[in-house]
């Protein structure tokens, strides 16, 4: 069975802006339809009975199964009438992003099915993936700052990415607890310099018995594989043998005047690879990431903010982290009016 993948994200940022254009219907509120072109893999968003579109077209991901090519005309489903449990299809689609769910699944069966999932599970990340910084940890090691790609799992675990010197210090830090337990098989990270750009190898070795630990390019190697940097320059560590879980930032030291640290600050990891917002408890659609080249020449500056209270987490290449906290719950400020001249006082 085909199964097509929409960034639910997306999907929620397109569906509220086709509700903006539309006209009230009978229930007192925008009347607008989901649109789904199976066979092209898109879907789009129109109010009712329209005959264009009246949002852009969000193409699917992701395609699992066959190409739909046999498939009807394109189906049309309301999206804010209320169903047979008084909610319609948009309230389920945002509740479920609130929960941390970041896809819409459409099954195409006869009728389509839809359904929401949290991740994606592969070990291939697209170049669309929105990768956003984090501190990770394997086993015993870590945490390491480095960045995830949201959305996505290979074998429950997150799919992380690091810079070379990030890659030396977890090489490092492994070579180090094989040499106080030699006797345990190791997994370790080799790292080689050609000069026009570093190559990683895992490794995966047996314990020596006799003490000593054996080196990476002899036969007691029982398993190797080979990664080299991304478009970006970073290295994506996605092995079984290396399952990183995305923790809470290590403590930040603060510089000047206490705005700016070494990790973020306001947001704090909630579940496998969202974030959730310690000034309000906001979570899953609520939390916006932004990325822009940036201005240091290299690499990207990141924003992590919030749509309820508006704080954010800033991270740029030349001056690391910084954020910015507005008072939650707000403070309602209430003036006095002078009933007899009619102004505030």
């Amino acid at each position: 069975m085909t199964q097509l993948w929409f960034d639910l994200r997306q999907f929620l940022r397109h569906a509220d802006d086709t509700i903006t254009k539309a006209t009230d219907g009978p229930t007192g509120v925008p009347d607008a339809w989901l649109v789904v072109d199976i066979r092209a893999e898109r879907l789009w968003f129109t109010p009712a009975n329209a005959p264009r579109p009246r949002s852009a077209t969000l193409t699917a991901s992701h395609r699992d199964g066959p190409p739909a090519q046999e498939w009807p005309l394109p189906y049309r489903h309301p999206l804010t009438e209320p169903g047979s449990d008084g909610e319609c299809l948009l309230h389920h689609l945002r509740a479920a992003a609130q929960q941390g769910h970041r896809w819409l699944v459409v099954d195409a069966t006869l009728p389509p099915t839809m359904r929401t999932e949290a991740a994606y599970l592969t070990d291939t990340v697209p170049d669309s993936a929105a990768w956003t910084p984090a501190y990770l940890t394997t086993g015993d090691l870590g945490p390491y700052p480095g960045q995830i790609a949201h959305g996505y799992q290979h074998n429950d675990s997150v799919i992380a990415r690091f810079t070379a010197e990030t890659v030396a210090r977890i090489a490092a830090d492994a070579s180090a607890r094989s040499l106080s337990n030699p006797e345990q098989p190791a997994d370790l990270l080799v790292l080689r310099d050609y000069g026009s750009g570093v190559e990683v190898l895992a490794i995966s070795t047996p314990g020596t018995p006799t003490g000593g630990l054996a080196r990476p390019d002899e036969p007691t190697a029982v398993g190797l594989r080979q990664f080299t940097a991304d478009a970006d320059g970073w290295y994506r560590l996605a092995d079984n043998r290396w399952r990183w879980r995305h923790v809470a930032a290590t403590p930040p030291s603060h510089t000047g005047g206490g705005s700016r640290s070494s990790a973020p600050e306001v947001f704090e990891p909630d579940g496998p690879d969202a974030m959730r917002c310690s000034v309000c408890g906001a979570t899953g659609y609520d939390i916006a990431y932004d990325e822009v080249p940036s201005m240091a020449g290299h690499g990207v500056d990141t924003t992590i903010w919030c749509r309820i209270c508006r704080c954010a987490d800033m991270f740029a290449e030349e001056v690391g982290w910084t954020s910015r906290r507005t008072i939650w719950p707000p403070v309602l400020v209430h003036a006095a009016i002078d009933a007899s001249k009619g102004t505030r006082r």
